[in-house]
């Protein structure tokens, strides 16, 4: 079971992106722990645009900085992020299954349960603005990931 079932089976909205990169498991993973979203002048500047913290875009960094939370975590498998608000419950993973000893497939999924009808009326309205840009922020985290982890791989 992975960790975002474990934790919202339940959801009113989600988001999910994934890509194949050609690097094993545990590469992807310290990619994806050790990713710096400064690398993306995209992502930057769409962070600027919401008008959140851009100093430090290392992703624990970024975490912090976003009173995000790492809640859970599966050695090379998985890690979960904890973003929930006041009334509305907000999980992101990033998840590692292996496909060979040398391809990875890496996804990562946000997962949203707004607990009242009204904030679910609200946040859609939000949702329909948001999640095309935030959609580009994650495929550029992925794509950061694979190329940090296939520059792993040919080190190693």
């Amino acid at each position: 079971m992975n960790l975002l079932n474990k934790y919202i089976p339940d959801y009113t909205f989600n988001e999910y992106h994934h890509l194949y990169i050609n690097a094993g498991q545990a590469d992807c993973f310290k990619a994806a722990k050790s990713i710096d979203l400064s690398k993306s002048g995209i992502t930057k500047f769409l962070l600027i645009l919401r008008g959140l913290p851009t100093e430090d875009l290392s992703i624990s960094g970024f975490l912090k900085n976003m009173c995000f939370t790492i809640i859970e975590e599966k050695l090379h498998d998985e890690f979960l992020i904890d973003a929930s608000q006041p009334e509305i419950i907000i999980f992101w993973n990033f998840h590692f299954k292996s496909i060979s000893a040398s391809k990875t497939l890496v996804s990562t999924e946000t997962r949203i349960l707004c607990l009242n009808k009204k904030l679910k009326k609200r946040f859609s309205l939000y949702w329909f603005f948001i999640k095309p840009f935030s959609g580009l922020i994650r495929l550029r985290m992925l794509k950061l990931i694979k190329k940090e982890a296939e520059k792993i791989k040919s080190i190693n």
